[in-house]
């Protein structure tokens, strides 16, 4: 349960919070962490807006100068006892504890988060750090963690201020790096899909789709932008959401098991050449991971769309689209933009071959 809704000052660990927690060597032999850029813009951001983010860490040496450095944040490095440092915080901005929101990931960080206003966990912390916090974050350290605490800080009366506006701009500008992000990084995987979809119907093969919950969604809009149109006239494309047959989905999960809604329906349907599509943003959905691999089994070519974090679905699937965000809502408006993107393509390249 959230706390205080005057919150004045944001601290940040390091390790486990504003890094993934891992160490590696350049070619010199000196230590390497990566930082994550959306989380450095949130707290350029915020920083911008007037408010504090102080780092605080038990680590010392010349790795945490040039974090802070970068970031160009005061920090407190070699403090251990992580409520003391918190304490002194407090006493150097002239606030009270529950001015402080604190974000850590480790059981040194416990007894600080438990007295601040606001004590805030990655989803990987440790289970002294999750049962302390307020409130456990769904992004990792290092990826997204940082982000989302900015919002939530800022969604409880940052400085006395909150509005909607405040929350609603820091989502459209997480989303906005997110898809530059995609511009960056993803254009050759989906232009890779784009022309396996493109192979496969030229020979007259059937794309199949299939995903759960929101994905489902997806799967059930990609199938129609291909048999009905994307932005032209054109002849319907043979595509197939497994989604949408009420009775085959409650049968088979009745009958058998739910992980095998999809895959039963994929062995029924595809023949060699054919493209099974698996969309699930965590690439941890059983039932999309064994059609994936049953369409393998039948001589379909397989397509997984996932997040960043999906490393199952990149094994299970011989093209794989990981949308380079973590939080399920970037990811699937990361999946949205790719998949118009594709259908576009698509659509426009078996045109012109009718001309």
């Amino acid at each position: 349960m959230l706390m205080a809704t005057d919150l004045k000052l944001l601290a940040l660990d390091i390790d486990g919070v504003l890094t993934d927690g891992r160490t590696t060597l350049s070619a010199s032999g000196e230590e390497v962490k990566q930082l994550y850029f959306h989380d450095l813009d949130g707290i350029t951001a915020l920083t911008r807006r007037g408010t504090p983010v102080v780092l605080v860490t038990g680590e010392t040496g010349p790795l945490v100068k040039a974090i802070a450095g970068r970031l160009k944040l005061p920090v407190l490095e070699g403090r251990k006892d992580k409520l003391a440092a918190i304490q002194q915080l407090a006493a150097d901005y002239d606030l009270t504890l529950d001015q402080i929101c604190y974000v850590g990931d480790s059981d040194r960080d416990a007894p600080a988060l438990r007295v601040v206003g606001l004590g805030l966990a990655p989803a990987n912390a440790s289970s002294a750090a999750k049962a302390a916090a307020h409130r456990v974050l769904s992004g990792f350290g290092g990826h997204g963690a940082v982000a989302e605490a900015i919002i939530l800080v800022e969604q409880l009366s940052l400085n006395g201020n909150s509005t909607h506006g405040v929350h609603l701009r820091r989502i459209v500008e997480a989303s906005i790096a997110a898809h530059q992000c995609l511009l960056d990084e993803s254009l050759p995987v989906l232009g890779e899909v784009a022309q396996t979809f493109v192979r496969a119907l030229r020979r007259g093969n059937k794309i199949m789709l299939f995903g759960n919950g929101g994905s489902a969604a997806d799967a059930q809009h990609v199938a129609g932008e291909l048999v009905g149109r994307f932005l032209k006239e054109r002849n319907p494309l043979p595509a197939i959401a497994l989604t949408t047959d009420s009775s085959i989905l409650t049968a088979i999960a009745n009958d058998w098991d739910f992980h095998d809604v999809f895959a039963r329906q994929i062995r029924a349907l595809t023949r060699p050449g054919d493209v099974a599509v698996g969309i699930s943003t965590s690439g941890k959905s059983p039932n999309v991971l064994k059609a994936l691999a049953d369409a393998r089994a039948c001589g379909a070519t397989t397509i997984g769309f996932t997040g960043a974090a999906g490393a199952a679905m990149r094994t299970a699937a011989d093209i794989c689209f990981c949308a380079p965000a973590h939080l399920t809502p970037r990811i699937q408006e990361l999946h949205l933009l790719a998949w118009h993107a594709i259908c576009e393509v698509v659509e426009e390249t078996l045109l012109t071959d009718n001309r």
